[in-house]
């Protein structure tokens, strides 16, 4: 159950860091972020869950181990 809270916690974080590129290319264009903010709203709500689902939750220390233990698959 915990590879999977991890999994959940690395795509959160991903697809909110992966939103703010695209949030600023809508800008540039002149466009309404929606994409953007609706990634930025799954993310943050993927880290939420995740956060709350996992006993303790996670601190900023150990994110490079949860990144390498769902990367390596261990």
């Amino acid at each position: 159950m915990v590879e999977y809270i991890d999994l959940v916690m690395v795509l959160g974080v991903v697809i909110f860091a992966l939103a703010f590129p695209a949030m600023v290319g809508a800008f540039s264009r002149g466009e309404p972020p929606r994409a953007a903010m609706l990634a930025i709203f799954a993310g943050g709500v993927m880290m939420l869950y995740a956060n709350s689902s996992r006993p303790g939750g996670y601190s900023a220390a150990e994110m490079p181990q949860v990144f390498a233990r769902v990367i390596s698959g261990g």
